[in-house]
C-alpha cells in the first residue's frame, strides 16, 4: 500500500490531499491532452484527479 500526498489546484486556492492505494495510473486523450490520475487499491478505483490541476508532492509506502 502507498500513500500517495497530492496538490490539487482550485482556482486561487489549493487543498493537500493524501490517498491510500497500491498503484496509480494516467488516463488522457490525445486528441485534447487532457487526461487523469487514476488511483487503484488492488484493482477497485478509489480516486481521481485531473492531471493538470493535480501535483503528486510524494509517495510513501504505508502499512496495510
Amino acid at each position: 500500500m502507498k500513500k500517495y500526498n497530492l496538490i490539487v489546484l482550485a482556482g486561487h486556492t489549493h487543498w493537500n490531499i493524501s490517498v491510500f492505494g497500491t498503484t496509480f495510473s494516467t488516463q488522457t486523450n490525445s486528441s485534447t491532452s487532457s487526461g487523469f490520475y487514476a488511483f487503484y487499491d488492488r484493482s477497485e478505483l478509489v480516486a481521481c484527479y485531473p492531471i493538470e490541476r493535480t501535483i503528486i508532492s510524494s509517495i510513501e509506502d504505508a502499512d496495510e
